[in-house]
């Protein structure tokens, strides 16, 4: 399989990566749904509930509170790991032309990437609903 995807990536001209949750497990970032993702812990809602536009607006407090302990505060201390320098080092070698991802945690910026397409956001870029002034991850 290894040999399969260098063959691949040699031969490409240019490759777009999609890629979400698995990229960043080995930076010490719990995916959702494995034995130890998010999903499987246990809280008084359910972390897919609590990631809603409905419940941020019903039961806001509970939001932030499962926001900073087990969003922000992973991905605050986390670090790239091979796979987010192997993208940008292909980025930089003009093989790669972008990355799409799923994660919030900024780790494909950290790494180098300089093309990243963030479907979800960033836990690095905040702002309050009220005033539109833009906050980091330390506020």
């Amino acid at each position: 399989m290894k040999n399969e995807l260098s063959q691949i990536i040699s031969q490409s001209r240019s490759l777009v990566f999609f890629g979400g949750a698995g990229v960043s497990t080995e930076s010490g970032i719990p995916d959702f749904r494995s034995v130890d993702g998010l999903y499987n812990q246990k809280y008084y809602y359910p972390p897919e509930q609590m990631l809603s536009h409905t419940f941020f607006e019903r039961k806001t407090e509970d939001f932030y509170r499962f926001y900073r302990d087990k969003i922000l505060s992973y991905a605050v201390s986390a670090k790239p790991n091979a796979a987010h320098r192997k993208l940008a080092e292909l980025e930089e070698k003009g093989i790669l032309l972008a990355v799409v991802t799923q994660n919030i945690d900024g780790l494909h910026q950290a790494a180098g990437s300089r093309e990243v397409l963030e479907l979800h956001g960033s836990v690095l870029r905040n702002y309050c609903m009220k005033c539109a002034k833009f906050y980091d991850e330390s506020a």
